[in-house]
This record gives structure tokens, sequence and C-alpha cells, in this order.
């Protein structure tokens, strides 16, 4: 009975799978294997990805947040909103899930050299990404009654008014740490540092002074 239970999961998986052509080699051991167990919110999450990242950009070309895809306002937006409309749609719980699985995947992915969006990951990083899921889940369980756009316009605010992280840049946009200092990422790879050095901010922070 169980073995018949998991063939049918298995063939009803792959058919959502086929039909939305996610690819299997772009994901990690545990999110292959949350997705077979729950693949009717990973079809729903999948769709959430473009949306999240066509809105990102349409806010950066019209000057509303920053450009940084890396730990600056875009990338704070981009993980909350994802959150916020994931939550929506599947649920908090797995929307956490989610999002903890993606940073696991990061981490793995730094040890094989493989960058995210032209940038190694590293612990702040997801730490960064991490706070910022939570918070958007929050945001996507409070107003899921709302429609997405206007989900969309108050993740943003909450972005600008700081109410989630971004990394802490000087004017020359080089990563400190929470003392003022700039965080070298020479020979990072090489000697495989994971764990890196640098300061949370609020996303309101365009100081070289970091907010505590």
């Amino acid at each position: 009975m169980k073995f018949n239970f998991l063939l049918l999961l298995l063939v009803i998986s792959s058919s959502l799978f086929a039909q939305e052509k996610i690819n299997f080699d772009n994901l990690s051991k545990g999110e292959k294997h949350w997705a077979l167990w729950h693949p009717f919110a990973a079809k729903k999450a999948k769709k959430i990805i473009p949306l999240v990242r066509a809105e990102v950009r349409k806010k950066i070309e019209e000057g509303k947040i920053d450009s940084l895809i890396h730990g600056g306002q875009a990338d704070a937006y981009r993980h909350a909103l994802w959150m916020a409309l994931t939550a929506k749609k599947i649920g908090v719980k797995k929307a956490r899930r989610i999002g903890q699985l993606h940073e696991q995947r990061n981490k793995e992915a730094f040890y094989k050299s493989e960058v995210e969006d032209g940038s190694l990951q590293d612990s702040i990083s997801c730490l960064m990404d991490l706070q910022n899921n939570d918070l958007g889940i929050a945001y996507g369980d409070s107003y899921k009654q709302l429609p997405d756009d206007e989900i969309a316009a108050m993740v943003l605010t909450g972005v600008l008014n700081g109410e989630f992280f971004m990394l802490f840049r000087n004017k020359k946009n080089e990563f400190m740490d929470c003392e003022g200092n700039v965080v070298s990422n020479h020979d990072r790879l090489k000697n495989k540092t994971w764990y890196l050095p640098y300061c949370l901010v609020s996303t309101s922070n365009t100081s070289e002074i970091p907010t505590r």
C-alpha cells in the first residue's frame, strides 16, 4: 500500500514538473525531496519567482530601490516579496521551508564554487535572507486577503522604512563589518571561507555608520 502511494506520488510529481519545465538539475537534494512530496505547492511556488523578479527589476528601473541584487535593498525586497506571496499561496510552514532549503543550497553551492546572481554566498548574506524571508512571510500571512500588488506595495514600503535587512557598505560600495572596517574577500574562495564578518543594517540605512 505504501509503495503504491509513493509510486503514485512520483508519477504525479513527475507530470507536474514536466508541465512546468522545472529543471531538477538546479535543485539541491533537499529541494528535490521537498518538491516530490509537495508537487502542487512546488508548482504554485515556481510561478511566483518570475513575477517577483520582474517586480524587483521594475522598482530598480523606477529608482524606488537600489540595484544591489546581492546584499542591498533589491535583494531584501526580492526575498521579502517572494516569501510574502509564497506564504499567501501555499501557507506559512511550506513557505518557510522553501526559504530554508534555498539557503542550504546556497551554502552547498559556495563549497562547489558556484555563484548566485553573480556573487558567492556567505554566512551573513544567508542570515540576512532568512531574516527577510521571515519578515516577508509575516506580511503574506497577515495580509493574505489582499491582492498581490497591494502586498507588494506594502512590502516595498517596509523596505524603504527600514523594516528589513541589508549588508553594510561604505560609499565605495565595499562591504564593512559593524566596526566600520572593510571586509576583504581576497583569497576567500581558495580558503573556502564561508563565515564572513559582514554587518546587517536596516534597509533604510544609507550612512557609513551602522545603526545598532
